[in-house]
């Protein structure tokens, strides 16, 4: 999945802990707590609408180069007493 799994810093009871941001996380009320968590869940659904575009692009990409092998696959049959 790319980043730290679906999770990515976050454990049960909220935020990921230790090190300077769990200092600040401290800091701030609850409800702080849950837009940074909402803000950071937006982020993850971006990052993934990006991933399955460029899924969908991909695929696109390969129809096509199927549809091109075909059409070279009937030329040659059409041609087979010619030379390549």
């Amino acid at each position: 999945m790319g980043e730290s799994g679906m999770h990515g810093g976050m454990h049960e009871g909220g935020m990921h802990e230790g090190g300077p941001m769990s200092e600040i996380l401290e800091m701030l009320s609850e409800e702080q707590k849950r837009k940074i968590i909402a803000m950071k869940l937006e982020m993850k659904y971006k990052f993934m609408e990006m991933k399955v575009e460029e899924m969908h692009k991909m695929i696109e990409l390969k129809k096509k180069a199927m549809e091109n092998i075909k059409e070279v696959h009937e030329m040659i049959k059409q041609g087979k007493g010619g030379s390549w």
